[in-house]
Formats: structure tokens, sequence, C-alpha cells
């Protein structure tokens, strides 16, 4: 086949078998293919895998160089990319500080950087939407989502109070994070699992994943992740961080929901799921905003 030929003369393998359009068995493993239509954004992906590592724990999934040195080769009316393909098991919060850190290190990265790559545009809380919704909800459940909709009110506000005192503050830019699929171990390395996305400009994606840290692993868990963190993220950060935190996302998917004429069993089934969320969001605000005053205080100390 002539992308077989092609990938034995680039990265001079001897034995190359498809097992299907996105992977390839070779003498050295078993290799993953990515293929790209925008120089721009292949670019930064292979940007901010080539910086962002947690030396010796964790490694980004690379572009491995082809013969000639390049991380990536034109292949018809693109760009071919290949790397490892790891399926090993995903780690556990033994390894949240170590997680915690590549994270930071992305942060950190995403906030030095100038890329040609147009991020994907900033979403908003869409809360106040419900507004409009609130005559057609069950009779006990209007005064009670009536109520989240003025916490929500009061939670943007101070979110925007936040982001207006750090308004010189940048952003980073980031590669989402999935928490399901982040990261694999081969031996005593893990293998941070990057995306093809276009980046996000702000915290966005790092609230997500500290969401879903909090729901598997707990307190203690999320403490240990924000320990790797916090080594590469200040203070301002952090309280742009938390000004993330704050926004009233949990709202959304009832938003949603209400918009396809649901039944009331669903309309309740929502609400649970939301107070669950809403209730994770609240205790990361707590543990961030103590970790906020914690350095504080040893700072001035």
């Amino acid at each position: 086949m002539e992308l077989l030929d092609w990938l034995k003369e680039r990265f001079a393998w001897q034995d190359v078998r498809l097992v299907n359009e996105a992977l390839v068995e070779t003498e050295q493993g078993r290799k993953r293919l990515r293929y790209w239509s925008d120089k721009e954004l292949l670019d930064w992906h292979i940007e901010w895998r080539d910086h962002c590592r947690v030396t010796p724990f964790i490694l980004a999934d690379r572009m491995i160089r082809a013969t000639n040195k390049e991380p990536a080769l034109e292949w018809k009316d693109g760009w071919l990319t290949v790397h490892d393909e790891v399926t090993g098991t995903v780690p556990s919060k033994e390894v949240a500080e170590k997680i915690g850190l590549m994270i930071g290190t992305m942060i950190a990265f995403g906030l030095e950087t100038e890329a040609a790559v147009e991020p994907v545009v900033k979403r908003e809380p869409l809360y106040a939407e419900l507004r409009e919704s609130l005559p057609i909800l069950p009779q006990e459940q209007h005064a009670f989502v009536s109520s989240l909709v003025r916490e929500a009110a009061v939670r943007r506000k101070k979110a925007a109070a936040l982001e207006s005192k750090l308004a010189d503050e940048r952003l980073p830019l980031l590669d989402p994070l999935h928490f399901s699929k982040e990261t694999r171990h081969v031996y005593q390395v893990m293998i941070w699992q990057g995306t093809m996305e276009r980046p996000e400009r702000g915290y966005f994606t790092v609230r997500s994943f500290l969401e879903s840290w909090l729901e598997h692993y707990g307190k203690d868990g999320c403490l240990e992740l924000w320990k790797g963190m916090q080594t590469y993220v200040s203070n301002e950060q952090a309280m742009l961080l938390l000004a993330e935190l704050l926004k009233p996302y949990e709202l959304d998917s009832l938003v949603t929901l209400l918009e396809t004429n649901p039944t009331d069993a669903a309309i309740s089934g929502e609400i649970n799921q939301l107070v669950a969320k809403w209730e994770r969001s609240k205790e990361l605000v707590a543990l961030l905003s103590s970790s906020i005053d914690s350095r504080r205080r040893v700072m001035t100390s």
C-alpha cells in the first residue's frame, strides 16, 4: 500500500502493518497516525507537546521524528504525525501531585507562548435563560430553581469582580483536558495524551478536570492535585481559576433540557444531578480560596 511504503521510507521501519486507518504495527511497537489539515493548529500541538513534561515521571505524547528530524510530514492535502500508542492503565490518585505538576507546566507554557492558532470561543454561563423557563417547572421545583438562579447571579457577579481586578493578567492557552483519557502508564513513565482540538484560552478546561477529579478522588485527592499545580501557578492566576470556578455553569444542562419539552421525571433527574455538581463547585471554591489565603499568609509572615 502507498501509505505503508511511504511510512517505511520516512521512518526507516522495516516492517509496517496496517491495523486500521489510525493505527499501524511496526517492529518498534504500535503507532498512532494523526492527520491534520490546519497548519497553525498542528504547529501549536507540536510546540506544547515538546515543551510540557514532568521529568522523569510524565511525558506528552510527542510527535515521533522522521528520518529528516521533522515532527510532521506533508501527506496528500495535509500533514501526518506519528505517535507511540500507549494502552497502559490510567493512574490513580496516588500520582495526583505529578499530574498536577503536568497541568501546571501546561499553564505556565500557555501563559508564555505566542501562537497563531485561533482558540475556541470562550463560553459564558446560560443561567439567565432559566428565568423565562421557570413558569413551566413543576410547582415543587419552581422555588428551588429560582433560588439557584438568584445564587448563580451572585456567583457570576463575584467572578466578574475578580476578573475585573485582574484584567491585566494574561490567561493561558491550553490543550483541552479530558479526565477519562489524559494519562497512560508505560513501564514507570506516564504518557500524557494530548488532543487534536483547538486550544482554549482560560481556565474552563481546568475547572472541568478539577470537578471530575473531586468526584472520583475526593477532597484529599484534589488537594494533592492542586499541590502539584500551584508549583507553577501564581496567586494572580489562582484567582483567575477561582473566578472560573465561581461561574455557575452547572445550570447550563437544565437550560438545554428545558428546550426539549421534557417530562417531570426528566426535569427532576436533571435537578438532582445539577445539585451534585453545584455542591462540588462550592467545595472546589472553598478549597482553592483556603489555599490562596494560606499562601498569602506564608508570603507575608
